[in-house]
């Protein structure tokens, strides 16, 4: 099952960022960015992660890593980032960067759209016309996990 839908990766679509990590990934000044963003992402600066993440994954200032794009997007998520938990659903329902894992892709994505990332509604009609019922009825207890572990 291969899904359409591209990784949303501008950084410039979310509200103004007030880190220099993101400031100088807008500048593309990436190699600069990348010491700056993993050290405010190691802090849990959830803007910075999902910067880090779109910096590997599209390899600038770094070596091209799915690996390691999937991890910063799913540490953003956790940190409630919307857009991240988007990229993540899709990065699982692909398997880029690890397994597939479409209950849990399914589950980001209703938890990205909750939290105002419009973008994730055809992400989820999609997938919920191919997902079986018991998929569907794990992705269900996968979201109400993932709200209750990261408070989201």
């Amino acid at each position: 099952m291969k899904y359409i839908i591209p990784l949303i990766l501008l950084i410039t679509s979310q509200s103004v960022f007030a880190n220099k990590c993101v400031t100088l990934v807008e500048k593309k000044d990436f190699y600069a960015a990348v010491n700056i963003c993993t050290e405010l992402a190691n802090k849990k600066d959830a803007k910075a992660q999902f910067a880090l993440a779109t910096l590997y994954y599209d390899g600038n200032g770094v070596m091209e890593d799915n690996t390691q794009a999937r991890k910063w997007f799913r540490k953003a998520a956790q940190n409630n980032h919307n857009q991240a938990q988007y990229n993540l659903a899709i990065m699982q329902a692909s398997g880029l960067g690890g397994e597939i894992n479409l209950p849990e892709a399914l589950a980001w994505l209703k938890i990205s759209k909750n939290n105002g990332y419009s973008i994730a509604a055809e992400a989820i009609k999609q997938m919920t016309a191919e997902l079986s019922s018991s998929e569907k009825e794990q992705a269900d207890k996968k979201m109400a996990e993932i709200k209750k572990e990261f408070n989201i």
